[in-house]
Protein backbone atom coordinates (compact mmCIF):
# COMPACT_ATOMS: atom_id res chain seq x y z
CA UNK A 1 0.00 0.00 0.00
CA UNK A 2 2.76 2.85 1.01
CA UNK A 3 4.28 1.79 -2.71
CA UNK A 4 0.77 3.04 -4.45
CA UNK A 5 0.86 6.04 -1.71
CA UNK A 6 4.53 7.11 -2.89
CA UNK A 7 3.69 6.65 -6.85
CA UNK A 8 0.45 9.38 -6.07
CA UNK A 9 2.42 11.21 -3.95
CA UNK A 10 5.37 11.50 -7.05
CA UNK A 11 2.63 12.03 -9.70
CA UNK A 12 1.17 15.16 -7.69
CA UNK A 13 4.80 16.43 -7.27
CA UNK A 14 5.58 15.78 -11.09
CA UNK A 15 1.73 17.67 -11.66
CA UNK A 16 2.67 20.39 -9.78
CA UNK A 17 6.15 21.45 -10.81
CA UNK A 18 4.68 21.16 -14.58
CA UNK A 19 1.70 23.61 -13.31
CA UNK A 20 4.68 25.96 -12.31
CA UNK A 21 7.02 25.79 -15.33
CA UNK A 22 3.94 26.00 -17.60
CA UNK A 23 3.04 29.45 -15.51
CA UNK A 24 6.01 30.81 -15.71
CA UNK A 25 7.25 30.30 -19.25
CA UNK A 26 4.02 32.33 -20.29
CA UNK A 27 4.38 34.57 -17.23
CA UNK A 28 7.39 36.44 -19.73
CA UNK A 29 4.74 36.80 -22.32
CA UNK A 30 2.38 38.49 -20.28
CA UNK A 31 4.67 40.68 -18.76
CA UNK A 32 5.74 41.63 -22.45
CA UNK A 33 2.06 42.42 -23.22
CA UNK A 34 2.25 44.97 -20.77
CA UNK A 35 5.08 47.07 -21.94
CA UNK A 36 3.81 49.41 -24.44
CA UNK A 37 -0.16 49.81 -23.33
CA UNK A 38 0.76 53.42 -21.58
CA UNK A 39 3.00 54.44 -23.89
CA UNK A 40 0.49 53.95 -27.09
CA UNK A 41 -2.19 55.43 -25.01
CA UNK A 42 -0.41 58.55 -24.67
CA UNK A 43 0.02 58.52 -28.72
CA UNK A 44 -3.03 57.68 -29.55
CA UNK A 45 -4.45 60.18 -27.40
CA UNK A 46 -2.49 63.26 -29.14
CA UNK A 47 -1.08 63.77 -25.56
CA UNK A 48 2.85 64.08 -26.67
CA UNK A 49 3.17 67.20 -24.99
CA UNK A 50 2.98 65.47 -22.07
CA UNK A 51 6.74 63.04 -22.59
CA UNK A 52 10.15 63.60 -23.33
CA UNK A 53 12.49 61.62 -25.04
CA UNK A 54 15.91 60.95 -23.09
CA UNK A 55 18.79 59.46 -24.92
CA UNK A 56 22.19 58.60 -23.77
CA UNK A 57 24.85 57.08 -26.22
CA UNK A 58 28.82 55.87 -26.30
CA UNK A 59 30.07 54.51 -29.39
CA UNK A 60 29.77 50.78 -29.84
CA UNK A 61 33.27 51.02 -30.87
CA UNK A 62 34.99 52.23 -27.72
CA UNK A 63 36.28 49.53 -25.56
CA UNK A 64 35.23 48.87 -22.26
CA UNK A 65 36.60 46.61 -19.58
CA UNK A 66 33.10 44.67 -19.09
CA UNK A 67 29.40 45.51 -20.62
CA UNK A 68 28.08 48.91 -19.14
CA UNK A 69 25.12 48.67 -17.18
CA UNK A 70 22.33 51.46 -18.27
CA UNK A 71 23.27 52.75 -15.10
CA UNK A 72 27.19 53.06 -15.87
CA UNK A 73 26.52 54.67 -19.16
CA UNK A 74 23.75 57.39 -17.25
CA UNK A 75 26.39 57.88 -14.61
CA UNK A 76 29.65 58.04 -15.78
CA UNK A 77 29.86 56.50 -19.62
CA UNK A 78 28.04 58.51 -22.32
CA UNK A 79 29.36 60.66 -24.66
CA UNK A 80 26.26 62.66 -24.81
CA UNK A 81 22.95 63.34 -22.99
CA UNK A 82 20.12 64.81 -24.93
CA UNK A 83 16.52 65.65 -24.20
CA UNK A 84 13.73 66.17 -26.64
CA UNK A 85 10.75 67.32 -25.49
CA UNK A 86 7.12 66.92 -26.84
CA UNK A 87 6.66 69.23 -29.88
CA UNK A 88 9.72 67.88 -31.25
CA UNK A 89 8.40 64.10 -31.03
CA UNK A 90 5.30 65.29 -32.48
CA UNK A 91 7.21 65.59 -36.25
CA UNK A 92 8.41 62.10 -36.14
CA UNK A 93 4.99 60.64 -34.53
CA UNK A 94 5.34 57.70 -37.38
CA UNK A 95 8.71 56.31 -36.02
CA UNK A 96 6.88 56.53 -32.52
CA UNK A 97 3.66 54.47 -34.13
CA UNK A 98 6.22 51.81 -35.17
CA UNK A 99 5.81 50.64 -31.28
CA UNK A 100 3.25 48.03 -31.37
CA UNK A 101 3.19 44.24 -29.31
CA UNK A 102 4.17 42.56 -32.65
CA UNK A 103 7.98 44.38 -32.12
CA UNK A 104 8.25 42.47 -29.07
CA UNK A 105 9.62 39.09 -29.70
CA UNK A 106 11.44 37.27 -26.52
CA UNK A 107 14.68 35.90 -26.72
CA UNK A 108 15.39 32.26 -26.58
CA UNK A 109 18.72 32.56 -24.59
CA UNK A 110 18.88 35.71 -22.14
CA UNK A 111 22.12 37.82 -21.97
CA UNK A 112 23.36 40.62 -20.15
CA UNK A 113 23.15 44.22 -21.36
CA UNK A 114 25.83 46.37 -22.81
CA UNK A 115 24.34 49.81 -22.98
CA UNK A 116 25.82 51.38 -25.84
CA UNK A 117 22.41 53.41 -26.67
CA UNK A 118 19.60 54.30 -23.62
CA UNK A 119 16.78 55.89 -24.06
CA UNK A 120 13.54 56.66 -21.82
CA UNK A 121 9.97 57.93 -22.55
CA UNK A 122 9.20 59.77 -19.68
CA UNK A 123 6.49 62.26 -19.04
CA UNK A 124 7.12 65.73 -17.87
CA UNK A 125 7.43 64.68 -14.38
CA UNK A 126 9.88 62.35 -14.63
CA UNK A 127 7.83 59.13 -14.54
CA UNK A 128 9.32 56.19 -17.17
CA UNK A 129 6.70 55.50 -19.92
CA UNK A 130 8.82 53.25 -21.93
CA UNK A 131 12.64 52.46 -21.52
CA UNK A 132 15.35 50.90 -25.10
CA UNK A 133 18.42 49.84 -23.64
CA UNK A 134 20.83 48.62 -26.19
CA UNK A 135 22.15 45.74 -26.79
CA UNK A 136 22.46 42.20 -25.33
CA UNK A 137 23.77 39.30 -27.31
CA UNK A 138 22.62 38.87 -31.08
CA UNK A 139 21.84 42.56 -31.08
CA UNK A 140 19.03 41.82 -28.36
CA UNK A 141 17.17 44.63 -26.89
CA UNK A 142 15.67 45.11 -23.35
CA UNK A 143 12.60 47.42 -22.96
CA UNK A 144 11.38 47.70 -19.87
CA UNK A 145 13.86 45.06 -18.58
CA UNK A 146 12.53 42.56 -21.24
CA UNK A 147 14.96 40.96 -23.17
CA UNK A 148 13.63 41.20 -26.95
CA UNK A 149 14.75 40.26 -30.54
CA UNK A 150 16.27 43.85 -32.26
CA UNK A 151 13.93 45.52 -34.51
CA UNK A 152 14.65 48.11 -36.17
CA UNK A 153 11.76 50.57 -34.75
CA UNK A 154 13.52 50.88 -31.75
CA UNK A 155 16.61 52.16 -33.03
CA UNK A 156 14.88 54.16 -36.32
CA UNK A 157 13.23 56.08 -33.68
CA UNK A 158 16.20 57.88 -32.06
CA UNK A 159 17.75 57.98 -35.31
CA UNK A 160 16.16 61.52 -36.32
CA UNK A 161 17.67 63.58 -32.61
CA UNK A 162 21.20 61.85 -32.62
CA UNK A 163 24.46 63.99 -34.01
CA UNK A 164 25.56 62.46 -37.68
CA UNK A 165 28.86 60.84 -36.36
CA UNK A 166 26.87 58.80 -34.05
CA UNK A 167 24.17 57.16 -36.38
CA UNK A 168 27.00 56.17 -38.70
CA UNK A 169 28.67 54.48 -35.83
CA UNK A 170 25.34 53.27 -35.44
CA UNK A 171 25.07 52.13 -38.46
CA UNK A 172 27.94 50.43 -39.24
CA UNK A 173 28.30 48.57 -35.89
CA UNK A 174 24.70 47.12 -37.10
CA UNK A 175 25.84 46.62 -40.32
CA UNK A 176 23.97 48.30 -42.10
CA UNK A 177 26.60 50.30 -43.86
CA UNK A 178 30.56 49.32 -44.55
CA UNK A 179 32.84 50.96 -42.42
CA UNK A 180 35.77 52.81 -45.02
CA UNK A 181 39.22 51.55 -43.92
CA UNK A 182 40.91 54.87 -44.95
Amino acid sequence: MSIKKNKILENIILLLFTIVFLATCRGNDMHLEKILPNFSRLIEGKKIDDLRLRIYYISPFIFTRAPLSVDDLITRSYEYEIIVIGSELKKHISLLNQFCIDTLIPVDHKSRVDARLYYVFETKKGHKILDVSMWGDNDSIFVNGFEVKGNDAFYNVVIPFMPEYAVKDLEAYLGKIEVSTN
